[in-house]
C-alpha cells in the first residue's frame, strides 16, 4: 500500500509547525498591547495539535 503522504507533505507540516511558534510570539504580543486574542490563541492551539498528530499519525519517525 502506498503511502498516502509524501515528504513535501511532512516538509509542508514541519513549516506550518515552525509558522505557528512565530505567531505564539505575535499572540503573547498582541495580549500584553491589550487586544482580545482569544480566538485566534484558540484556532492556533488547534491547528497545532491536529497538526501534530496528523504528523504523528504518518511520520511517526519524524521522517518521510
Amino acid at each position: 500500500m502506498a503511502h498516502p503522504l509524501t515528504k513535501d507533505d511532512l516538509d509542508n507540516i514541519n513549516a506550518s509547525l515552525k509558522g505557528i511558534d512565530s505567531v505564539k510570539g505575535i499572540i503573547a504580543r498582541a495580549k500584553i498591547a491589550g487586544l482580545d486574542v482569544a480566538e485566534q490563541e484558540q484556532q492556533m492551539v488547534t491547528a497545532e495539535q491536529r497538526l501534530k498528530a496528523i504528523k504523528q499519525g504518518f511520520f511517526p519517525s519524524g521522517r518521510a
